[in-house]
């Protein structure tokens, strides 16, 4: 029976993400965690952390016919650098693992989750403890699901997602994925900012979005630059068509962009859109890396 199950699970997974024979990575924590690396270089891991069921490509000014998929992938990204580790993002919360997507509806949005992100963490031998720095491209449901474990890490935050995060009119179900970080560690930080000081881990600032937007480029040795766009695009096809979503083409997103855009020339960057599933698709994902 159990065999079964997993095959229909499989089954699942490959119609939603089109992947061709990817699956999930297990989630179980080893006996023991395996002796981390002594990083001379910069690491970079990709994590799943869930997958957004989404049929609504027109709100981000595109046709169903012009997306790869509508769904979105929901990835979360650690960095390890020899001064620490930087975990951005934190996904959809590990609470959903396991439920039937109709519980956990936001909208007209499910969320299904087959790991936990600390699962995820522990396959690769770290813990939350261990994690330095959090990071967060914003502060969306689908973004912050697992923040409040990581409270004890030095959050890098922007003061004015921070006040959007906090506002006295924010419902406190809405804060509650990350309601613990008010009283942890917080770091305010503005403009690019460079995490451990050596060029290698820079948050860029990229508003619009939300008001204190951030996206993230690491570069490195093997792989060189990479920015991880956050929601700075959602799909593949908003870049290649160059559409905006109507809720942003009076915001700072097309600013954002533009600024982005011109650093992936300057650097000769790649870009990486978290939420595009033709992206993911292809991705390496945890406990495999980038280097």
């Amino acid at each position: 029976m159990g065999g079964y199950v997993r095959i229909i699970a499989t089954f699942l997974v490959l119609m939603i993400w089109g992947l061709g024979g990817a699956c999930a990575q297990p989630s179980a924590v080893p006996l023991g965690y395996p002796p981390l690396p002594k990083l001379s270089g910069v690491r970079l891991y990709v994590i799943d952390c869930g997958t957004i069921i989404s049929n609504q490509p027109e709100n981000f000014g595109l046709t169903r016919e012009e997306v790869f998929n509508p769904n979105f992938s929901d990835p979360c990204f650690l960095v390890m650098h020899p001064n620490g580790m930087l975990l951005f993002d934190t996904g959809l919360s590990d609470n959903h693992v396991g439920r039937p997507i109709y519980e956990n509806m936001v909208g007209n949005e499910g969320q299904l989750k087959f790991t936990t992100l600390r699962g995820e963490l522990a396959n690769i031998g770290v813990t939350a403890a261990m994690i330095t720095y959090l990071a967060l491209s914003h502060s969306h449901w689908d973004h912050v699901g697992n923040a409040n474990e990581f409270a004890g890490s030095t959050w890098l935050a922007r003061k004015a997602e921070y006040d959007f995060m906090f506002a006295p009119d924010v419902p406190a179900d809405r804060q509650k994925p990350y309601a613990a970080l008010s009283h942890g560690r917080i770091q305010f930080i503005d403009g690019d900012y460079d995490v451990f000081g050596d060029g290698s881990v820079v948050l860029l600032s990229t508003p619009g979005h939300s008001p204190g937007h951030q996206s993230l480029y690491v570069k490195l040795a093997k792989t060189g630059g990479v920015v991880v766009s956050g929601d700075l695009y959602h799909y593949s096809a908003e870049r290649n068509l160059g559409r905006v979503p109507p809720r942003e083409r009076s915001s700072q997103t097309p600013t954002s962009r533009r600024k982005i855009e011109d650093f992936l020339l300057r650097t000769h960057s790649q870009l990486w859109i978290g939420h595009a599933i033709d992206w993911y698709r292809d991705a390496i994902r945890a406990p495999g890396w980038y280097e």
